[in-house]
């Protein structure tokens, strides 16, 4: 996102959440954290906990506040919840929303007869889009 398209808002959860997370995670073996990956577990409380939006510092204080004070368990319990969730398939694999540019260039170097992702502006930022190429419709177009 860049600095033109920076939200002017923010979900107070999403920092209380990673804050558990890395809180539980440091619980866990080094072992086993490396099959969680930490945005699924995020992802997955966040998508249980109510949102606490702010878009001033008066109000992010305020929400803030008023998550550690009436959800901090709610919060805790979310995040054990996830933890758990993801732990049962730790080989499963996901592809993320988005990815860093240094990732999809790497991705790209990697691949052979891969034109469509020689320019990285090319590339979508909706998943909309993503499933339209894996569609079986778009592949017969593409031929």
């Amino acid at each position: 996102m860049s600095v033109k398209q920076r939200r002017k808002y923010h979900n107070i959860m999403e920092d209380l959440v990673a804050e558990e997370v890395r809180s539980q995670m440091a619980l866990l073996s080094p072992r086993l954290t490396q099959y969680i990956q930490r945005t699924e577990v995020e992802t997955y409380a966040l998508n249980r906990l109510p949102t606490l939006y702010a878009s001033s510092q008066e109000g992010w204080l305020h929400q803030q506040k008023r998550a550690r004070e009436e959800h901090q368990a709610t919060i805790r319990t979310a995040v054990r919840q996830a933890l758990a969730a993801v732990q049962r398939d730790p080989l499963r694999s996901s592809t993320p929303l988005f990815q860093d540019k240094e990732e999809v260039m790497a991705e790209a170097g990697s691949r052979t007869n891969t034109p469509e992702l020689e320019n990285t502006k090319d590339i979508p930022a909706h998943p909309y889009y993503w499933q339209q190429k894996r569609s079986p419709r778009y592949s017969q177009k593409a031929r």
